[in-house]
């Protein structure tokens, strides 16, 4: 099978999430995509105390209609920082004769070589980076992977997918400020934000 993973805090999942997942799925061709929040990310703060619980159940509720797509909790089972390689190396164990894809905004990307052991995660998994609005091509992501990882260059898939600019950070604030926040996020998941009154 071909597998594709996508990682984030989702906090909350929104419309952008969803189109990512799509256009993966359909353009790779995947026979299955697990999503997987973070525990604890080790490159950013969390700024919110929404719990885990909530946002697996909010990404069940966006992928619920979705066949082919996995909910795991496994990072957060895990606890602590939620580091990739350890992740990738957990799938690899699961998925030992499967093709695995990460996917990995273009952003997240220029940053790859100083993560934990980089090695070992394009040694388990094949990273998709997505390109992202801000100047970020893919001939930049090229020049990137070549400079850093001249050896795995067949390690990197460049996919280039139409961004939306939704951030959960601006969801989160609309909320706060009372804003409305329909169409990007989920009917149903708004329904559960205003149901457990999160954000506020």
């Amino acid at each position: 099978m071909r597998i594709g993973i996508f990682g984030g805090t989702f906090d909350p999942p929104h419309a952008g999430h969803k189109k990512y997942a799509d256009e993966l799925k359909a353009g790779l061709s995947l026979d299955k995509l697990i999503i997987i929040p973070t525990a604890a990310p080790p490159h950013k703060q969390r700024d919110t105390d929404t719990s885990s619980e909530d946002r697996i159940n909010m990404l069940k509720i966006l992928f619920s209609r979705d066949s082919g797509v996995e909910v795991s909790d496994m990072e957060i089972v895990r606890g602590g920082k939620s580091y990739t390689f350890e992740t990738a190396t957990l799938l690899r164990e699961q998925y030992p004769d499967d093709e695995l894809i990460f996917l990995l905004g273009s952003d997240m990307l220029f940053s790859f070589h100083s993560w934990k052991n980089p090695d070992v995660i394009l040694e388990k998994v094949r990273i998709c980076a997505v390109t992202r609005s801000g100047g970020i091509d893919k001939d930049e992501l090229g020049n990137y992977i070549n400079e850093h990882f001249p050896d795995k260059k067949d390690r990197f898939i460049v996919c280039d997918f139409e961004p939306i600019e939704i951030s959960s950070t601006v969801i989160r604030n609309r909320i706060k400020n009372g804003e409305s926040i329909e169409g990007l996020v989920d009917s149903q998941v708004l329904a559960y934000i205003k149901e457990k009154e999160l954000y506020l």
